[in-house]
């Protein structure tokens, strides 16, 4: 089973039992060892328990099964929850290291947030938001290579010292920034062992701020 079916699943999960995958095994009548096998891919669900899912919480298995919306414009069919959040995840990589050259933007998936989540815990509407991946090692320890980081894509204006995106002349960057005088930036990268730098007034015009990182989802 493809992993991008894992994470659809997981939008289920998500939906059904705010993410914890035992409370949705007892819930739909599996063991929690399945689920997880689910999850990470390496396992494939029945079409008994897969019809089961539709008839009990209307699941949308064609979405689930092929990653096409539904009608109703939800990424799953349950989903008609309107304090849910559907963020996307774009095809796209943040270097954490000396740059990335974007090559596609195309969205790969959802993951899915409660509006009551985003606005207490991390002080988002919900409206802007996209994820992307982290390649690289420079932000460490903050932000290791293969984290998924979510950006608030309407804050590109540096208030104060936080956790950014930018575009460079090498691509897509994940850096901290933190504002100057004159309206300047300074670029700093976690890993003493990177440089850092600094954006002139004149220079962010083709330096722009992407959005602020807002938060990171990592395996473990």
């Amino acid at each position: 089973m493809s992993n991008a079916f894992a994470r659809r699943f997981q939008l289920v999960i998500d939906q059904l039992a705010q993410g914890n995958r035992k409370q949705f095994a007892e819930l739909t009548g599996k063991s929690a060892s399945h689920i997880y096998k689910i999850c990470r891919g390496i396992s494939r669900p029945s079409m008994a328990y897969l019809e089961s899912l539709y008839d009990n919480y209307r699941v949308d298995l064609n979405w689930l099964l092929t990653g096409e919306q539904s009608s109703s414009g939800q990424p799953a069919g349950i989903a008609q929850d309107k304090e849910l959040v559907y963020a996307p995840m774009f095809d796209v990589q943040a270097s954490a290291g000396m740059g990335a050259e974007v090559q596609a933007e195309d969205i790969s998936d959802y993951f899915a947030f409660t509006r009551s989540f985003l606005s207490s815990q991390l002080g988002v509407s919900g409206e802007h938001l996209a994820f992307v991946s982290i390649q690289g090692e420079s932000m460490e320890p903050t932000l290791f290579h293969g984290d998924r980081v979510l950006v608030d894509i309407s804050r590109k204006l540096v208030s104060g010292e936080g956790l950014y995106l930018i575009h460079t002349e090498d691509g897509l960057m994940a850096k901290r920034l933190k504002p100057l005088k004159d309206n300047a930036l300074q670029v700093t990268s976690d890993n003493s062992a990177y440089p850092s730098w600094v954006i002139h007034q004149h220079q962010l015009e083709q330096n722009p701020v992407v959005g602020r990182i807002v938060w990171c989802a990592r395996t473990v």
